[in-house]
């Protein structure tokens, strides 16, 4: 049976399993190797998609190996056909061990999930989380106490006891910075472990500082080019580390097409004929329309990218949003519309669209002065309803690229993270579709551009 597994850093590549034998190459993070030979602490490799290269050793601390199963820590609550957490990685150790002193249902477990249980349900699941500390009550005393000592006791969190249990977890960073020797800022260090390198975090929390300078540092394990470091990360630069599968693989470009169901749109794509007449017409871009019917002249537009996702947004077509938009009353009109209306060149800036937006039935935004840096941190706000007017730049056939020269909004949609990177989906008004690219392409296309957060309509 083939394994394979995926390196955490830039790793020397040995002769021999020992670390004083030839070096023969270096690969790069991320790489993914196949194991051709286990020696128990070195494992001979070779590249899996990297050509031409040699095969040779490693630690096996320098690789990252497929997720087996772990010791469940807590039950899970017997909802549906989807398991739920009976106690959340976020939740604090304080509200956990009111929970124990209180007992009955924990405040965390909402009404609507604990009504759905059964009493013989309830009692069973009190118990096991119970018991899920009472196993091994040295332990948790010993862990407890440490925070105590620490002054963390009311900032730990379960998935600190969990991962600890659990032997530790992947993560990686999200920039570059220092693995220190202590839990203090700018004290001595081992190395840097540079973005999307990935450490093995040991569950170990511990924090330094007060107020505004009070900073919390994972104890890790990490190896790169030819040295083990056992330090101190800061947590606020780390992300977990899901391992990359064959089906969702962001480095395998067809998993573009599989990864997301594009048959199901998110937004509901703005349906004027005017779209349709700009494709009969032979444009290269839907967006490349004649807006006539909202200002009355016959002027083609070729900057309306903006609009157009904030019509899609609104769940509008695209002409009666640019005809209210023009036609607001003269103390209430945006100073900057028939500028942009008129003048079929003229592109969209974050206070055009914060103008624009109410109209569409969207409530003010906020703007972002470049876009969150993690998928996981993206997505924790689209899920809670969030959309993103995002600037990016594309080819002039309307590709999201990394180094394009045309400006342009899309609207993010979601993000599946894997690995140090994953899949974003996007409507693209440049096509009046939904495209799904990877996540690192995307991030670099967007650079440093302004967007805006939006929040979902009040009900």
């Amino acid at each position: 049976m083939t394994i394979n597994a995926h390196l955490r850093a830039d790793v020397d590549i040995r002769a021999n399993a020992s670390a004083n034998s030839e070096i023969l190459d270096r690969f790069p993070t991320n790489c993914l190797v196949e194991i051709l030979e286990d020696q128990g602490d070195w494992l001979k490799i070779k590249p899996v998609r990297l050509k031409k290269t040699v095969s040779g050793f490693v630690p096996r601390i320098a690789l990252i190996f497929p997720p087996q199963p772990k010791p469940t820590v807590f039950p899970t609550l017997p909802i549906g056909t989807n398991a739920k957490r009976s106690v959340p990685e976020t939740l604090k150790l304080k509200d956990f061990r009111a929970w124990q002193a209180a007992g009955g249902q924990p405040a965390w477990i909402k009404n609507e999930d604990w009504e759905q249980l059964s009493q013989e349900q309830r009692e069973a699941l009190l118990r096991d989380m119970a018991s899920s500390i009472s196993t091994d009550p040295d332990r948790w005393d010993g862990w407890v106490t440490n925070l105590t000592v620490q002054l963390r006791q009311d900032e730990a969190t379960m998935e600190e006891w969990e991962v600890t249990l659990q032997g530790g977890k992947e993560v990686y960073a999200i920039r570059d910075h220092y693995i220190y020797k202590q839990p203090i800022p700018n004290d001595e260090y081992f190395g840097c472990a540079t973005k999307g390198q990935v450490m093995l975090w040991t569950g170990e929390v511990q924090a330094s500082g007060q107020g505004e300078t009070r900073r919390h540092f994972m104890k890790v394990i990490f190896y790169r080019m030819n040295r083990r470091m056992d330090g101190w990360f800061r947590a606020d630069v780390t992300q977990e580390y899901v391992f990359p599968e064959d089906q969702n693989d962001p480095e395998i470009a067809a998993n573009a097409k599989t990864v997301f169901d594009l048959s199901v749109p998110i937004l509901r794509h703005p349906q004027d004929p005017e779209f349709a007449a700009a494709k009969a017409a032979g444009f290269t871009a839907d967006q490349y329309i004649d807006i006539r019917r909202a200002t009355g002249k016959g002027t083609r537009h070729f900057c309306l990218c903006g609009e157009i996702c904030a019509a899609a947004l609104g769940t509008m077509d695209v002409i009666p949003l640019l005809s209210s938009w023009k036609n607001q009353p003269p103390n209430k009109k945006f100073w900057r519309v028939d500028a942009i209306l008129d003048n079929p060149h003229e592109g969209t800036s974050v206070s055009d669209l914060q103008s624009l937006l109410p109209l569409a039935g969207m409530p003010v935004s906020e703007t972002y002065s470049s876009i969150p840096s993690t998928p996981r941190l993206i997505k924790q706000r689209l899920e809670n309803g969030q959309r993103v007017i995002a600037g990016c730049v594309i080819n002039s056939v309307g590709t999201v690229k990394r180094d394009a020269t045309i400006r342009h909004w899309v609207v993010l949609e979601d993000v599946l993270p894997v690995g140090n990177s994953g899949w974003v989906r996007i409507y693209n008004p440049f096509h009046n579709q939904e495209e799904v690219y990877e996540y690192n392409l995307f991030m670099a296309s967007a650079g440093t551009s302004t967007g805006l957060w939006i929040d979902p309509p009040q009900a």
